[in-house]
């Protein structure tokens, strides 16, 4: 009898590794029924990227399957329409062979996904196994993530770097390419290709139906010259695309009585210098250089790591631009301490809001901003609001409220 239990347990193992072994033949299968895959990795922007690739294919007459898992996670068929992805607890990597499954099922000639992953042995699983991309896209290597990216650019490379599959062809900003990367590519067996600004990069951003990153465009251009498309074709494809909720929105918010206030959601950005490039889009675009600037910052619990790196920016003296800082989210007395000396020194009011329902929040921030308009007698409107930090959690409430709300400003 115990002779017999012993022998349980390796039946079971030998049966478990069978059944895995069979699983991966058959997904492995599926996968080269898609002929042609695309994944969109890096720091900031790969939603817009896989968005603005896919609309591009789209719009050739090519049968595309999209994903995106950045501000809200989307599916994207081949006609266009979108379903929201719905998710019982975190998210997981297995998500994209839930994706291949749905792609074959569509019968689809490219798919094209967001990656998910932020730790380094995920990236490989996902690049190396799950996705298998002929074409891979790296948006940009700014610090993010750093508890398992690292804090350096250079650590946020490799990193990202380590995940391409063999033969890949990999496209990033000219401006991201670094002397070590061509060696790592010809060591790794995969093409790098570093794309840099041009003029048709330009004028395609200025079509978009709202505003865009010109390294962004430039990318997904590449990628779409790349499988034969024209520029003109790409325009096509572009005009009448619709964007990700995490894209950069202003509204004009009711003060009192005639008097308003903008309110500029940059949420997605997260990162500070993702932050600062954003609010210097709209900023410029917008015509408010001048203008003074609140920081309304959303933190989140499980974002600690992204709290630091904006204690250290503003510590840095980079930010010291704004009129005021308002603190709200999980840790918010927490970063509150950490920027008293911040404060003090600048003479910049830090705010700590408790986390309310965004109605309650706004009639606070509308006290600070009121405050702010005093001190620039007759300049109506010249003190914004800027959305900063994480869009998860309090900065997403407040986007559907405004929405609800509020008077959308075109830019």
């Amino acid at each position: 009898m115990l002779h017999q239990a012993g022998l349980i347990a390796p039946f079971s193992l030998l049966i478990l590794i069978i059944y895995l072994s069979v699983e991966a033949v058959r997904f492995r299968r599926r996968l080269k029924k898609i002929p042609v895959r695309v994944a969109v990795g890096g720091i900031r922007g790969k939603s817009s990227i896989t968005r603005l690739i896919a609309g591009g294919l789209r719009q050739a007459g090519l049968k595309v399957m999209a994903k995106t898992t950045g501000s809200r996670p989307v599916l994207i068929y081949p006609d266009g329409h979108e379903q929201e992805i719905s998710r019982r607890g975190r998210p997981t990597i297995l998500e994209q062979k839930k994706l291949v499954e749905v792609a074959v099922a569509a019968e689809s000639d490219f798919l094209v996904s967001e990656m998910m992953s932020i730790q380094p042995e995920c990236l490989g699983a996902e690049g190396r196994h799950l996705l298998q991309p002929q074409v891979l896209v790296l948006s940009n290597f700014r610090p993010d993530h750093t508890e398992f990216l690292g804090r350096r650019r250079e650590e946020v490379a490799r990193a990202l770097l380590e995940a391409v599959p063999p033969a890949a062809i990999v496209f990033i900003p000219e401006e991201e390419l670094q002397p070590w990367m061509g060696k790592l590519a010809r060591e790794k067996g995969f093409e790098l290709r570093a794309v840099r600004s041009s003029i048709e990069s330009a004028r395609l951003t200025e079509i978009l139906p709202y505003p865009e990153f010109e390294p962004n465009a430039r990318l997904a251009l590449a990628v779409l010259l790349h499988f034969g498309l024209s520029a003109e074709r790409v325009r096509d494809g572009w005009s009448g695309l619709n964007p990700d909720l995490g894209r950069p929105r202003v509204w004009r918010v009711r003060l009192s009585g005639k008097h308003h206030f903008h309110l500029v959601s940059l949420f997605a950005a997260n990162d500070p210098e993702s932050s600062l490039l954003a609010m210097e889009l709209i900023t410029r675009r917008l015509g408010w250089q001048e203008s003074r600037k609140i920081g309304l910052l959303s933190l989140r619990a499980d974002r600690g790591d992204r709290s630091r790196q904006w204690v250290e920016f503003l510590r840095s003296g980079a930010a010291d631009f704004l009129e005021s800082l308002i603190l709200i989210g999980p840790g918010a007395r927490a970063v509150g301490r950490k920027l008293r000396n911040w404060s003090r020194e600048t003479g910049r009011p830090v705010l700590i809001l408790p986390e309310k329902e965004p109605e309650k929040s706004l009639e606070e921030i509308k006290k600070l901003v009121a405050d702010c308009q005093k001190r620039l007698p007759g300049a109506e409107e010249r003190c914004l609001v800027f959305g900063l930090g994480n869009i998860g959690g309090f900065g997403r409430k407040l986007i559907e409220y405004l929405e609800r709300t509020a008077d959308a400003v075109r830019i």
